[in-house]
């Protein structure tokens, strides 16, 4: 039997990746905003995720000096658990008399030499740094999606550090941990992502002769820079999708609406014939997962690489034309003879 034609040969997508992103927590939003050069106004943070994961806090009583690493025991919280964990962060020329010191709640160390010298840490950035680099999977110190927004002044040069200090949700959020989840710390995530275009172009498809000159007028177009779309429009369906993707908690828009051809924030990409937006979050650099209930991290053993999220959605649904990244012209008999 024939296989199915379809209106076009070439089909194509957008595609946002997660470029750059920090995480921190809510007290270092001000510092950061001051010194940070991660982020540019060339490469402004415009979304962030505000996420949740187990408190960790140091034991005052262990602490062990090696010839190149220190050695000391935290512990991640579980409800009315304390899960023990063990940390040996490798250095160099240490003092053989070097000794730590932590205050309640422990999330923070001082190492002091016999001089009186002092080098401090966050609890949370040395595992996480010492995580990074060698040490074991540690999935409880993942991060839990709870919320996805951006921050775009009029005038395109309002970024998340600017939004976050005083963001109601944020405030919300923080409120409700402590008294739901006094086991749980917040963190945020800043982040930028950045645009390719993807075009599918497979000599499997079958498609009418007569749609040859559309089909390469429609390529020249997309790729000589005709579909262009504002950073605002780029901002918005970047929202949309990663909020579908992972159904956050605290977020309502876009839940059920995306995507809409009504929708004004992304309805270009309806007007430009564009198939099909992809967004993904790669954050194997930290060894840390995103996700949530609906978007939850990859089992061992299955397919798809680690640390890697994505959400697909399609804005051609029509029967003539074939969904983009599941094959479906290989699939597609058609049924009317």
């Amino acid at each position: 039997m024939d296989k199915k034609q379809f209106k076009y040969l070439t089909e194509y997508s957008i595609l946002m990746y997660l470029n750059k992103y920090m995480f921190i927590q809510q007290m270092e939003l001000d510092v950061f905003a001051k010194y940070q050069n991660t982020f540019t106004e060339e490469n402004p943070c415009n979304i962030y995720f505000i996420l949740r994961r187990p408190r960790i806090s140091a034991d005052p009583e262990y602490f062990i000096v090696g010839e190149d690493f220190i050695e000391l025991k935290y512990f991640i919280h579980i409800k009315n658990e304390r899960l023990e964990r063990i940390l040996r962060v490798p250095f160099s020329d240490l003092p053989s008399d070097l000794r730590m010191e932590t205050e309640y709640p422990h999330n923070f160390v001082k190492f002091i030499d016999k001089e009186g010298n002092i080098n401090g840490y966050k609890l949370a950035v040395l595992v996480d740094e010492t995580h990074k680099w060698n040490g074991p999977k540690e999935d409880l110190l993942d991060f839990e999606v709870l919320y996805i927004g951006q921050a775009f002044g009029k005038d395109g040069k309002r970024t998340a550090l600017d939004r976050l200090s005083s963001h109601s949700t944020l405030q919300k959020i923080y409120s409700e941990a402590m008294f739901r989840n006094p086991d749980s710390e917040i963190w945020i995530m800043l982040a930028s992502f950045e645009q390719n275009k993807v075009m599918s172009m497979n000599g499997m498809v079958q498609m009418p002769s007569e749609n040859d000159k559309e089909d390469t007028a429609r390529a020249a177009k997309f790729f000589n820079s005709e579909i262009e779309f504002t950073e605002k429009q780029v901002i918005n369906f970047t929202e949309a999708a990663l909020i579908k993707t992972f159904l956050p908690q605290y977020n309502k828009e876009y839940k059920d609406s995306f995507p809409n051809p009504s929708h004004s924030s992304y309805s270009e990409c309806y007007n430009l014939d564009v198939n099909s937006i992809v967004v993904e979050t790669d954050t194997r650099e930290s060894r840390r997962w995103l996700y949530s209930v609906d978007k939850p991290r990859k089992i061992d053993g299955e397919m798809g690489l680690e640390y890697w999220q994505h959400g697909l959605f399609h804005f051609q649904n029509s029967e003539d034309r074939y969904k983009m990244f599941n094959y479906e012209y290989l699939e597609t008999e058609d049924k009317s003879g």
